[in-house]
């Protein structure tokens, strides 16, 4: 399934995005939703932030006064800012949602960041995009764009989700995983792939064109 132009994009504070793909969304965007933290580096790469949310603890002062009519504090302490950006963005009714800049610094944030992606899935069309690929989160029956050889992983939230997958060099038949690992590592085989879930949220990741790695092959991993 193509990246499409979004109507929104997210950024968090961590690794600002350099891949071509998530600078491409970042650029297309009719709106970004900035993080407080990630204010700074936003403004740096030559952006604009349409609101700024999150408690605002991390936002300078200088940056403060520039954008204080777009300041939506939120002193929540239950969930992170990348949360209160999504929960900001469904109050405003914007759904089509892409995430950047939500890995690359801290594992333990990038690990919080893909759960709140698959919580995201019910209530948003929402991808998450790195600098290495794609995270989609899927809640039933869905058709991917991809290519021959790109490397595909699935990720199930609650040990009670059974795959069905076609078009993947391995077989993916009536899985329920119960470990990450056990449906990571595939590859696509063609222009397409198709994936049916039923249970809970599921991520896809899907690396770009420009991101195959050799040395991701079974046995390394995966069914």
């Amino acid at each position: 399934m193509a990246t499409p132009r979004p109507d929104t994009a997210i950024l968090a504070n961590g690794a600002f995005p350099t891949h071509p793909t998530p600078l491409a969304a970042l650029r297309t965007a009719d709106r970004i939703v900035c993080c407080d933290g990630a204010t700074e580096k936003l403004v740096a790469a030559g952006f604009t932030p349409t609101a700024i949310v999150g408690d605002l603890d991390s936002l300078a002062a200088d940056l403060r006064q520039r954008f204080n009519d777009r300041l939506h504090a939120d002193p929540s302490q239950d969930d992170n800012d990348l949360a209160k950006a999504f929960r900001y963005c469904l109050q405003q009714n914007w759904r089509q949602l892409v995430v950047l800049g939500a890995t690359g610094l801290r594992e333990d944030h990038t690990l919080g960041n893909l759960g709140w992606l698959a919580d995201f899935a019910a209530k948003a069309e929402v991808k998450l995009l790195t600098d290495s690929g794609t995270f989609t989160a899927i809640t039933r029956a869905t058709t991917f764009t991809s290519h021959p050889g790109q490397q595909v992983s699935l990720f199930t939230c609650d040990g009670q989700t059974i795959l069905n997958a076609a078009g993947l060099r391995y077989p993916v038949e009536n899985l329920r995983p119960t470990r990450w690992w056990q449906a990571t590592l595939n590859e696509a085989c063609g222009k397409q792939f198709e994936l049916r879930c039923e249970g809970g949220p599921v991520l896809v990741y899907q690396t770009y064109a420009s991101c195959r790695h050799p040395s991701l092959e079974r046995p390394h991993g995966g069914l």
